[in-house]
């Protein structure tokens, strides 16, 4: 499943992405472009725009409820099938490029010294070079919102 982000939802597409899902989050979209790249690429937008969840070419669309950002991934996540595989950390949390593995020793000097030491997988954005490991964050992030769906579908 792919989305687009509205101007007002740049924290949740950032989440997500780590998440690995294909967000397309650019500030500069109006809800025209929103809606023209949600048709034109089969995304649905994620919008807090009434405006915009109006609008009769937007119906693809899910209207976030909450302003903090954890609710809103775990509402994201409670609206994706739940055989959906999350994918955390294959995508940049600013580009949305797919992230590369690369060599451990070639991240030495450019992580903190106890991350070096204590992680063995390293990623890499080819557009941005931001580098990414697989801290814990990500995955609560995951396991809290697979664990709501769950309850939920039971």
């Amino acid at each position: 499943m792919k989305f687009i982000a509205d101007v007002m939802l740049g924290r949740l597409a950032k989440r997500l992405r780590l998440l690995g899902f294909d967000v397309l989050y650019v500030r500069t979209l109006n809800n025209n472009e929103i809606i023209r790249l949600s048709l034109e690429q089969d995304r649905v937008i994620l919008t807090r725009d009434m405006a915009l969840s109006d609008r009769p070419l937007a119906e693809n669309h899910l209207f976030i409820k909450s302003d903090l950002v954890q609710e809103q991934v775990e509402q994201v996540l409670l609206t994706v099938p739940l055989e959906t595989p999350l994918n955390p950390l294959s995508r940049c949390s600013e580009c949305n490029d797919l992230l590369d593995r690369i060599l451990r020793e070639e991240v030495r000097d450019l992580v903190p010294h106890h991350v070096f030491e204590n992680q063995e997988v390293f990623l890499r954005c080819p557009r941005c070079n931001r580098l990414y490991w697989h801290g814990t964050h990500v995955m609560r992030m995951a396991i809290l919102g697979r664990k709501k769906q769950t309850a939920k579908n039971s």
